[in-house]
C-alpha cells in the first residue's frame, strides 16, 4: 500500500515512545536545538556501515518518551554526497515519526529548498524557524502563519541559544505525531510540461512496479526524472522488463530539448522560484544600514552582555597594571586561611589568574570598537546591515585577517598554559600521591609480590598516569576551540585562508578539515567529504596530518617544561616561552602541509583547484550548553584512549621493560632495551639516540600520548612534575636531552607518522595505497625536518 494514502488511526492506543529526526543546512543552529532538547542525555557513534558520525539523544515532555537523531547537515537531499544520502535514507527508510527541520530565519530562500524536498517525500515535518532574533535585528518581519498555510505544516518561530521556543518545539513534536496523516494536496507545481510527464510516468510506475510502502510514486517519478542515482539503483531490482527505466531516459531527453538544458536544472528552478514567491509574500525587509555603535548599543543594552563586558573592561585594567599583586594577596590570604596547597592551585593559580589571563585581553577589545566606531562616525567607514557585517570587515580584511588568525591562535596557547598548568599540578599530585600511594600501601598491606607491585606503579600509574595529567591541557584547549566554532569565527579562518590555500591547489572549503586536525586527526580526515572534488580529499587528507592534534600536546608539554621555561621579551612584551615554543611547532605543522602541498600539486595532483563557494554563518555568542558539550565530546575521546589503548600499550611496554625473568626493570638488557638498541642508531642523527627516546617513537604509532606513557614506564617515574622538587620525568629528560636536541624530537614528533586510528581512516576513505604513502612520506618529512633542526642548530653553535 502507498505510503502516502496510509491513514494513521489516532484512537489507537498512546505510543509513549516518538523518533524525531532533526535535519538542516548547515550553519543553521541544528547543533544548539539538539543541546537545547537532549542535553546530556546523548551519545555518539556511526552510522551503520558509514564512517559518519551520527548523534543521538532523548528527553521526556508531557509523558512521553522522545528519541532525537541528529542527522548530517546538508543543503539538499538529493544524494550527491554521503551526507545526504545519510540524512535522505533516514527520512525514507527509518520514517521517523516526525522530521524538524531547522530554518536559518535570516537566509530563508536558500534553507527552504530542502524543506521543499521533505514535503515531497511527504514526511511528518515541523520546521524550526531558529535565530528569529537576528532576523529581526535584520530588518526582516517574517509572517509565520502565512508561509505554514503555503506550506501546509506547521512552523515554531526559536531563538535555541536563548532557550526562547524549546518548549513550544517540545508540544509541536507531540502534537504533530497525533496528528493523522492524511493525503495532502502538493505544494508546488513544476509547470504544464514537467507536471505532464509526472502524471504519466506514474502511471507507468504504478502499472509495472510493487514498490514498496514506504515509497510514494510521485516522488520516485521525480528522482527518477532528476536522475538520482540512488534510486535508479533500487528501481533496476524492482523493473525486471526495463521499462519504467526506458520511460525515464525518454523523459529526460525529451524535457531536455524542450527546456534545452537538464531536467534536475529545471525541477530545481521550479523550487526556488515557488520559494522565491512565497518568501516575496511573507517576508517584509528594512532597509537599515545602522551604525556599528548603534548596533553595539543594543547588545550591551542585555543586562548580561553589558555587566559581562564592563566588569571583564575593570578587571581587565586591573590585571594588566596590578595583576601580579592581585594574585599574590589572594595566594597570602588563603595561606594565612591555612588552605591546602591543591586547593590555593585551583582557587588561587587557575581561577583567580585565569580571570585574569582572559580579562587582560577584554580592554584591547574595546579599544578596537572604540576606533573602529569612531572611524565610521567620520564617514571613513560605512553603516552595514548587521554586526556581524561590521566584524567581518575587520577579522576577513585582505590586510588583517591572517594576523588576527594567527594572533588568536597564540592566545588560544597561551590561555591553555595559564589556566590548564596549575589543574595539571593537582592532577599530577592525585595521581601520583594519592592514587599511586594509596594503590602502593594496598599491595604492601597484602604482601604483594615485587612483580605486581612494578606492574602497579611503574607500569599503570608511570604510563597511564603520565598521560592523565596532561587533561586540563586538552579540555583547555578544546574549549577554546568550541567557542571559536561556534562564534562562527572558523568559517571565517577558512575563508581568510582561501588566498593561502590556492597557492597549493586547494580552497579555504580544505582549511576546515585541517582546523579540525588541530584537535584530532581522525575527524578532520572524514571531514573532507564536505568536498566535492576528489582530488581536492585526497591531497586534502595527505597534509592533514601535518596538523598539530590534541594527542600529540602532552609530548610538547612535557619538554617545554623541562626545557623551555621562564619568559622571553618580544616588542616590549614579556611572553611564556613555553606558549612559543608550542606556538612555532603549530606555525610549523602548517608551513610544512603548505609546501608538501605545493610539492603535491606540481607532481601528483597537477591542475587548478575547484572554485571555492561557502557561507559565512553570522557571529553568535556561544552557549554555555553547547561549549561544554563540545568540549566533553572531544575531551572524553582522549580520556577514553587513555583507559583502552594507552593503558594496554603501557602495560605491554611495561611486561617488555620487565622480561626476560632476572634481568634489571628497564635496562638496556630487557626486551623493550634490545629493540631500542636496534632503532636507537637510525634517531641519532636527529639528537634522540638514548634508546629510551627511541622506543617511545616506535610506541608512538599506536597514540601520540604514548610517547609520554613510555617514557614514564621506562624511566619509571609516576611524577610528569613533582611539586616536592623530587627527581620528575621533565628532570630525567634533562640528563638525556638538550634544549636542541629536545626541540628537534618535538618536530618529528609534530610531522611523523599518525597514529593508527588516523591511518585506517585514511585507508578507509582513499584507499590502502594512499594510507601506506602517508604513513611512508609524512615519515621521511619528519626526519629529514628534525635533522635539519638538530644539524643546523649544531652547526650555528646551539648544541
Amino acid at each position: 500500500m502507498d505510503c502516502v494514502s496510509h491513514i494513521y488511526n489516532t484512537k489507537m492506543i498512546k505510543n509513549e515512545k516518538i523518533t524525531v529526526g532533526l535535519i538542516g543546512n548547515p550553519n543553521c543552529g541544528k547543533t544548539t536545538i539538539f543541546n537545547a532538547l537532549t542535553g546530556a542525555r546523548q551519545h555518539v557513534g556511526n552510522w551503520p556501515g558509514k564512517t559518519v558520525e551520527k548523534k543521538e539523544g532523548n528527553f521526556k515532555h508531557n509523558g512521553y518518551d522522545i528519541e532525537v537523531v541528529d542527522l548530517p547537515g546538508t543543503y539538499s537531499l538529493t544524494a550527491y554526497s554521503i551526507e545526504e544520502l545519510i540524512a535522505r535514507d533516514y527520512v525514507v527508510d527509518e520514517k521517523p515519526d516526525v522530521v524538524i527541520d531547522v530554518i536559518d530565519s535570516t537566509n530563508l530562500e536558500r534553507n527552504l529548498y530542502l524543506a521543499v524536498q521533505i514535503i515531497e517525500m511527504k514526511a511528518n515535518l515541523i520546521l524550526a524557524f531558529n535565530m528569529a532574533d537576528l532576523a529581526e535585528n535584520q530588518g526582516l518581519k517574517i509572517n509565520i502563519k502565512q508561509i505554514s498555510d503555503y506550506l501546509k505544516v506547521p512552523i515554531i518561530k526559536i531563538t535555541a541559544r536563548e532557550g526562547i521556543g524549546i518548549e513550544e518545539l517540545k508540544d509541536a513534536i507531540i502534537e504533530t505525531q497525533k496528528k493523522e496523516k492524511e493525503v495532502k494536496a502538493e505544494i508546488i507545481t513544476y509547470g504544464k510540461d514537467v507536471e505532464g510527464h509526472i502524471k504519466e510516468f506514474t502511471k507507468v510506475i504504478d502499472s509495472h512496479l510493487e514498490l514498496p510502502e514506504k515509497y510514494n510514486s510521485r516522488w520516485i517519478a521525480l528522482k527518477l526524472i532528476e536522475d538520482d542515482k540512488e534510486i535508479l539503483d533500487l528501481i533496476k531490482n524492482l523493473d525486471v522488463k526495463g521499462v519504467v527505466l526506458k520511460e525515464a531516459e525518454k523523459i529526460r531527453k525529451h524535457m531536455a530539448s524542450i527546456f534545452g538544458e537538464d531536467v534536475d536544472a529545471v525541477i530545481a528552478d521550479a523550487r526556488y522560484g515557488f520559494i522565491h514567491g512565497i518568501v516575496a509574500e511573507a517576508v517584509e525587509k528594512k532597509e537599515k544600514k545602522e551604525s556599528f555603535t548603534a548596533q553595539a548599543k543594543k547588545t550591551i543594552s542585555k543586562p548580561v552582555y553589558g555587566a559581562t563586558l564592563a566588569i571583564g573592561t575593570i578587571l581587565g585594567i586591573m590585571f594588566l597594571f596590578a595583576g601580579d599583586w592581585i594574585k599574590e594577596s589572594f595566594s597570602g590570604f588563603l595561606e594565612s586561611a591555612g588552605a591546602p596547597e591543591w586547593l590555593m592551585m585551583i582557587l588561587a593559580d587557575t581561577i583567580v589568574a585565569g580571570i585574569g589571563a582572559i580579562a587582560i585581553y577584554i580592554p584591547f577589545v574595546v579599544l578596537i570598537f572604540l576606533v573602529y566606531a569612531s572611524l565610521e562616525s567620520r564617514g571613513v567607514i560605512k553603516g552595514a546591515d548587521t554586526i556581524s557585517d561590521h566584524f567581518d570587515r575587520i577579522t576577513t580584511n585582505r590586510a588583517l585577517g591572517i594576523p588576527i588568525f594567527l594572533l588568536l591562535m597564540f592566545i588560544a596557547f597561551n590561555l591553555t598554559f595559564e589556566i590548564a598548568a596549575p589543574l595539571a599540578d593537582v592532577v599530577d599530585w592525585f595521581i601520583a600521591d594519592v592514587i599511586g600511594g594509596t594503590l602502593e600501601g594496598i599491595l604492601t598491606s597484602v604482601n604483594a609480590p615485587d612483580w605486581l607491585l612494578s606492574l602497579a606503579l611503574d607500569g599503570v600509574v608511570a604510563g597511564v598516569g603520565s598521560v592523565l595529567v596532561f587533561v586540563p591541557f586538552i579540555f583547555m584547549l578544546f574549549i577554546i576551540i568550541a567557542i571559536l566554532e561556534d562564534s562562527g569565527y572558523l568559517a571565517r579562518a577558512a575563508f581568510v585562508m582561501d588566498r593561502v590555500m590556492h597557492k597549493i591547489g586547494l580552497h579555504g572549503k580544505s582549511f576546515i578539515p585541517m582546523l579540525i586536525g588541530f584537535g584530532c586527526n581522525v575527524p578532520a580526515i572524514m571531514a573532507t567529504r564536505v568536498l566535492e572534488n576528489k582530488r581536492d580529499r585526497i591531497l586534502t587528507i595527505l597534509i592533514n596530518p601535518f596538523m598539530s592534534c590534541g594527542a600529540r600536546l602532552p609530548v610538547y608539554i612535557l619538554f617545554t617544561a623541562a626545557f623551555f621555561t621562564g619568559t622571553t621579551m618580544i616588542f616590549g612584551f614579556s611572553l611564556n616561552t613555553e606558549t612559543l615554543v608550542i606556538y612555532s611547532l603549530y606555525l610549523l605543522g602548517i608551513a610544512v602541509a603548505i609546501i608538501m602541498g605545493l610539492i603535491f600539486k606540481n607532481t601528483l595532483f597537477k591542475g587548478l583547484s575547484s572554485p571555492f563557494v561557502m557561507e559565512l554563518p553570522p557571529y553568535r555568542m556561544p552557549t554555555l550548553t553547547g561549549v561544554a558539550i563540545h568540549t566533553w565530546e572531544r575531551g572524553w575521546v582522549f580520556i577514553k584512549k587513555a583507559g583502552t589503548v594507552i593503558f594496554t600499550t603501557v602495560v605491554l611496554i611495561w611486561f617488555l621493560a620487565a622480561l626476560p625473568a632476572g634481568v634489571e626493570y628497564g635496562s638496556e638488557d630487557s626486551y623493550i632495551g634490545g629493540i631500542g638498541k636496534t632503532i636507537a642508531p637510525v634517531f641519532t642523527p636527529i639528537g634522540a639516540g638514548d634508546w629510551q627516546s627511541s622506543v617511545s617513537l616506535f610506541f608512538g604509532f599506536i597514540a601520540k600520548e604514548v610517547v609520554v606513557g613510555a617514557m614514564g614506564v621506562l624511566y619509571g617515574i609516576g611524577d610528569v612534575e613533582s611539586p616536592e622538587g623530587g627527581e620528575g620525568l621533565s628532570e630525567a629528560l634533562q640528563s638525556t636531552f638538550t634544549p636542541l636536541s629536545a626541540y628537534a624530537f618535538l618536530v618529528f614528533v609534530l610531522l611523523y607518522v599518525p597514529c593508527m586510528v588516523a591511518v585506517a581512516t585514511i585507508k578507509r576513505e582513499i584507499g590502502w595505497k594512499w594510507a601506506i604513502f602517508t604513513v611512508v612520506y609524512t615519515t621521511a618529512v619528519a626526519y629529514i625536518v628534525a635533522l635539519i633542526v638538530y644539524q643546523g642548530g649544531l652547526l650555528i653553535g646551539l648544541g
